[in-house]
This record gives structure tokens, sequence and C-alpha cells, in this order.
């Protein structure tokens, strides 16, 4: 679903690190309370692993970066990208959005102009992608009795594996079954101007945009395009295009 939003002040001033703002929003606009607090304190399950099964892309639009002030200024029409797997998380957002145009984030009034529900076609089992917002894959290990995050390059072998892993588990924590066909992801246009450092509550998060091949099945790609590819999705990572 891509949302497209007006400042109606002008402008949209946001921290730098914002997508908790974002995500906040997207809760509080589902319109059941019981699936919003079952979706935020629940979610879907392989194992220990839960999944929330959304995304949604960086704000895109006419901005100015304010380092001095550590915040971007958007202006005009402002474009958001919402995925999931969850056919009530879309529906209940395009009830709210339409019914309430009127938002706010980060304490700035936006009027919705439009709303557009995309049905992307993919008839094939390679697609170039677009990172719309970035890609993070990790693993967890202890140090000195510390809980460490170690966050893997496109470059790093590892990396494709953690994506394909990830994939797997979350579509059999939606599903009830394991995919049938492999996921593959290869970087093609990736360099150190793509990685993006993210703070989201108290975790520093480290993501990369850029452009991918994935490889697999037309339904699999479907699916991750939905849900989002590699970690922490619902916190506004994965989210991607085709080109």
């Amino acid at each position: 679903m891509t949302v497209k939003m007006r400042p109606l002040n002008g402008s949209l001033a946001m921290p730098f690190h914002y997508q908790y703002a974002l995500q906040g929003l997207l809760y509080r606009s589902l319109r059941e309370e019981n699936f919003a607090h079952f979706l935020h304190d629940t979610g879907y399950y392989k194992g220990k692993r839960k999944f929330k099964l959304f995304t949604f892309s960086r704000l895109m639009g006419t901005h100015t970066i304010r380092r001095e002030l550590k915040r971007i200024e958007f202006k005009n029409i402002i474009t958001w990208r919402i995925g999931s797997v969850l056919e009530d998380v879309i529906q209940q957002l395009q009830e709210r959005f339409m019914q309430d145009r009127l938002i706010q984030i980060n304490g700035f009034p936006l009027i919705i102009e439009s709303l557009e529900l995309e049905e992307p076609r993919f008839n094939q089992s390679k697609h170039v992608i677009q990172m719309l917002s970035p890609i993070t894959v990790y693993s967890t290990y202890e140090e000195q009795e510390k809980k460490k995050t170690n966050y893997f390059a496109p470059t790093d072998p590892a990396f494709p594996l953690l994506v394909s892993s990830n994939f797997s588990n979350k579509y059999e924590a939606y599903h009830g079954y394991a995919p049938r066909d492999e996921f593959i992801i290869r970087p093609l246009q990736v360099n150190d101007s793509h990685k993006v450092v993210t703070k989201f509550k108290n975790h520093i998060i480290t993501g990369w945009l850029g452009k991918y091949e994935l490889e697999s099945s037309p339904e699999q790609i479907a699916f991750a395009h939905n849900a989002g590819i590699g970690s922490r999705n619902s916190q506004g990572f994965g989210m991607f295009e085709i080109v």
C-alpha cells in the first residue's frame, strides 16, 4: 500500500532515526484494538523466533537534512509504503486512513492525499530489487557476560545464508510448513554509501540499501515482498520494490 500525505503546516520535521514514530503510527492506526495488541505483543512464531509479518519503507519526498538540528525536514507530498502478508493489516489501515484523513507524525499534522493498493506481478524466478528501507541480518553472542550483536554486510558470505534462513522461518511461521524452493539473494549495486546505521529505541542497527537480485519461485518472492526480507521488518527494515 502506498500512502501519499501532505504536511498541513508546509513541512514535517523528523529526527534522523524516525522508524519508531512510524511504527507507532501504524499500530495506532489499526482499527481493531485486540488485533493490534496481538500483533504487537504476540505475532507469529517459528520456534522461539517471533515475526510480525509487516514492513514499511522510509519516508520519500522532497527533504532537507539539517545536521545542526539533527533532523530531516520534508516538504510537499510525502510517500510512505507499507507491506504485509496479513490482509487484516492492509485492510484496517486502508479503512482508517480513508475515514480519518488527518494524522499526526512526531506532533506534526498531515492530511492523507491518496491511498493506492498495488498488486505487483511476480511471474519469473529472478527479479532485480531496490531497497526502500535497509536490509539487516545479524547474529548475537556473549562476550565477557555481555550480549553482543554482529551485523553482516552484503559482501559477507554469511549474508545470503542468514537472509535465506530468516525467510524460511518467516514463511513457516505464517504457513505452518517450510518453503518448497530456495530463496537466494545476490548483491548487485551495493557499496559503502548504502550502509545505514539506525537507532531504534536503545538499539543501534546496521543495514544496507542498494540493488540486489532475488531468485526463488514467484510465490515466495511475492511473500517476501509483502513481509520484508532480512530481520526487524516491523521496525522499518527490509522493504523493497521491483526495478
